[in-house]
């Protein structure tokens, strides 16, 4: 009979012990708080041999397996043998989550072969490793969880995200407790947890804001070890990879991050060097100091204006020169056949005098694809902020609001072609165009294009970025205000 009433599917450890299993995957949680062995709850069919008796089947599509022999004396009819001991299958639905997982942070730009100044491999390729330790951990737990929460929305189970966010819960139970006490002996797993709960919330959003807290406790934990821990392997590649993520959760709440700082610009990179998009978040950081200065000028009373307008506008030479040089830098990936000789030009203004260009066409960047228009849009937000800020220091600022408003849409068209891309790089891209809009919401120059920003993060509201995707007093939207009522173009 197949899966008759009152068998049970709990794990063979659990049904030897006589214990109720709670047939969690990929391992019974009963199992692992014991530290025993576990394979798994039956998740397939099966099969209990039995004396048919002479009535009818109630259902004859309901068959067992058998093998029918011929002799001469009599027919025989031989059962199958049962199955001997079977190995735990959580290393096989671990590999399942979690190249799922992989492949869906990647999307199509998968990297194979060794980046420019840099290598293939990247902390995510470090996950299986993690996984591989017989002691369960937080790291073991966290990887579970976003894993399979990656995996089950992506395939529509919820059964796999409700076991998700019990992995989700021990994995916070056992970080909580790691931290609480000494931890020298793997700052690295402790680093991973952390993150991998910052991308389970990212698309759970159990709490509001829950993924900021986890940013600064990994970020914390990076700090703990120093700039100098960061130059190389794990360490610097999970050191690389939550940048950006620190800088929006320092914009989300006004601060200016540690990260920030010159020593964590330059420590972490003198063995590996600076790759594209390092160099970019570079600029986003040399953009937030200077709208910490920025802050501190336009408070209600400021003792030393005229210090601190001189430090901005030396920070928003440093940070436009950094813009001009990552411009000139560039590379992109055509998607389409044709569109190399565009930027072949491109690169040629940049490296010429730009700013002594009248077209704001010049300072452009071209996009065909989802992540170059998610790369390029942070590039945008990065020159208006900057362009804005211009105001607080120079009299003739008005004249690079034409700019502005060129970013700003190329933003918002950065957005058009993400929401029309299908799969799971368009969904990937949408999350990475959050801090993006919500630049455009704030510090456009434009009316019209801040009212189509806000548009399209309300319908962002969902998930672990509701939060920011909120109307609220982020992304130092004071400065802007400022800015918006002093030196009105409209």
């Amino acid at each position: 009979m197949v899966n008759v009433a009152g068998r049970s599917r709990g794990c063979a450890t659990c049904r030897k012990r006589r214990v109720k299993c709670d047939q969690s995957l990929p391992e019974c949680l009963r199992c692992l708080n014991m530290g025993l062995q576990c394979p798994g709850a039956r998740t397939d069919a099966f099969f209990v041999h039995t004396v048919i008796p002479n009535t009818s089947l109630r259902d004859s599509s309901a068959a067992l397996i058998t093998i029918k022999t011929k002799s001469p004396r009599s027919n025989v009819i031989n059962l199958s043998p049962l199955p001997g001991p079977q190995p735990s299958r959580a290393a096989a639905f671990d590999q399942l989550f979690v190249s799922h997982f992989i492949d869906f942070f990647f999307g199509p730009v998968k990297p194979s072969s060794p980046m420019p100044g840099g290598t293939s491999r990247t902390w995510l390729h470090e996950l299986p490793s993690f996984l591989a330790s017989p002691y369960l951990s937080p790291v073991q737990c966290s990887i579970r969880a976003a894993s399979m929460l990656s995996y089950g929305t992506a395939v529509g189970d919820v059964s796999i995200k409700t076991e998700a966010c019990r992995w989700y819960m021990r994995a916070l139970q056992g970080l909580r407790f790691l931290l609480s006490h000494e931890y020298s002996s793997s700052p690295e797993g402790a680093v991973c947890a952390a993150v991998m709960l910052i991308h389970f919330e990212t698309s759970a959003g159990t709490s509001p804001k829950a993924w900021q807290k986890h940013v600064k406790g990994a970020a914390s934990l990076l700090e703990a070890q120093g700039p100098e821990r960061c130059r190389s392997g794990f360490m610097h590649q999970i050191f690389s990879h939550l940048r950006l993520q620190t800088f929006v959760a320092a914009m989300a709440e006004n601060e200016l991050h540690p990260f920030a700082s010159p020593e964590w610009t330059t420590t972490p990179f003198e063995i590996h060097h600076k790759l594209i998009f390092d160099k970019l978040v570079d600029i986003l950081f040399a953009v937030q100091r200077c709208l910490s200065v920025a802050n501190r000028l336009i408070a209600p009373q400021v003792g030393d204006a005229r210090q601190l307008t001189t430090e901005l506008g030396i920070l928003i030479q440093d940070a436009r020169f950094q813009i001009q040089q990552w411009r000139s830098e560039c590379m992109f990936y055509a998607s389409q056949k044709g569109e190399q000789g565009d930027q072949e030009k491109s690169v040629l203004t940049a490296e010429g005098d730009a700013t002594t260009s009248l077209d704001t066409h010049d300072f452009m960047l071209p996009f065909t694809d989802v992540p170059t228009a998610a790369l390029i849009s942070l590039y945008d937000a990065a020159n208006v902020i900057v362009l804005r800020l211009m105001h607080l220091v120079s009299p003739t600022a008005a004249s690079y609001d034409a700019r502005v408003r060129q970013h700003t849409q190329s933003i918002l068209s950065a957005h058009d072609i993400i929401s029309a891309t299908s799969g799971s790089m368009a969904a990937r891209g949408s999350t990475m165009m959050v801090q993006q809009l919500k630049i455009a919401a704030l510090w456009s120059s434009s009316s019209q294009q801040r009212a189509v920003a806000v548009s399209i993060l309300e319908g962002y509201q969902k998930g672990g970025f509701a939060g920011i995707s909120a109307p609220s007093s982020e992304y130092f939207a004071d400065v802007a205000a400022h800015i918006l009522l002093n030196y009105s173009v409209e």
